[in-house]
């Protein structure tokens, strides 16, 4: 069986915005996966249609192209098993970064409020890349990103660590664009 992708929402995006400054360099790399074996999540298109709706710079028919194009893909849904893997992921992350008080509970509620005991910095990790790695390991497909950012590294840590997971490809961001839209 051929190999099989998952597009973080900071490759999904730039994939479906024709008017990217990064978009064809984008597409050709997808290009050499084949269209049948590159799958998106819902949480990347629910991201994505935020995104729409608050950034009042883009207009009614760019943001109609970004839809359309995002239709093309094959589209994964969050279901029971993926938040099994979730749970599990995001349990071994508060085991490791959570801070504990009375009765053995953790303080934290939200992902993004951990923080480095050592050094009291904020972790990074949001809520949405536990979602999007939990589908890329349930599914064990390769996961394709361009967020390199220290939160989503210890997220792949742990899913490395709790499942074996490491199919994962950074790819850079080039200097001519950022990597989230």
């Amino acid at each position: 069986m051929a190999d099989t992708y998952l597009l973080d929402t900071s490759v999904a995006t730039i994939a479906w915005d024709g008017l990217h400054p990064e978009h064809s360099q984008i597409r050709s790399r997808l290009a050499a996966f084949g269209d049948d074996s590159i799958f998106v999540c819902a949480i990347s298109t629910g991201e994505k249609e935020y995104g729409l709706r608050v950034y009042t710079l883009i207009d009614v028919a760019r943001s109609q192209a970004i839809r359309d194009a995002w239709r093309q893909y094959q589209i994964l849904s969050i279901d029971h098993h993926t938040g099994k893997v979730y749970g599990q992921l995001r349990g071994a992350l508060f085991r490791l970064y959570g801070t504990r008080k009375s009765r053995d509970r953790i303080k934290e509620k939200w992902p993004e409020s951990l923080v480095d005991k050592t050094t009291g910095r904020e972790l990074g990790i949001q809520e949405n890349d536990l979602w999007i790695v939990s589908v890329a390991v349930q599914y064990d497909l390769h996961l394709i990103t361009r967020d390199g950012n220290e939160g989503m590294r210890r997220v792949l840590g742990v899913a490395n660590d709790e499942f074996g997971y490491n199919r994962v490809e950074i790819w850079p961001v080039s200097a001519s664009g950022g990597s989230h839209s």
